[in-house]
């Protein structure tokens, strides 16, 4: 494990405190998993990006002309 220094208001600081000693956890673990789910949201956000272009690539999808007007197309 390695050690981190951090800069944090100390309103937040004794509130974090005051809650971890509540719920019996400590803001090591607390720093622990925000930083897990930090990473994880990450990683899924850049797999569904890496996916769509990906997908964009392969697709063989070709886009025409544009030979109609935006009001034709709400014609009632």
């Amino acid at each position: 494990m390695a050690d981190l220094v951090l800069t944090i208001d100390d309103q937040l600081l004794e509130k974090a405190r005051k809650v971890a000693r509540e719920k019996k956890i400590s803001l090591d673990w607390v720093v622990d998993q925000k930083l897990k789910e930090f990473v994880v949201d990450y990683q899924k956000k850049k797999g569904a990006l890496e996916g769509l272009e990906a997908f964009y690539r392969k697709c063989q999808a070709k886009v025409g002309a544009v030979n109609w007007r935006r009001d034709e197309l709400h014609e009632r």
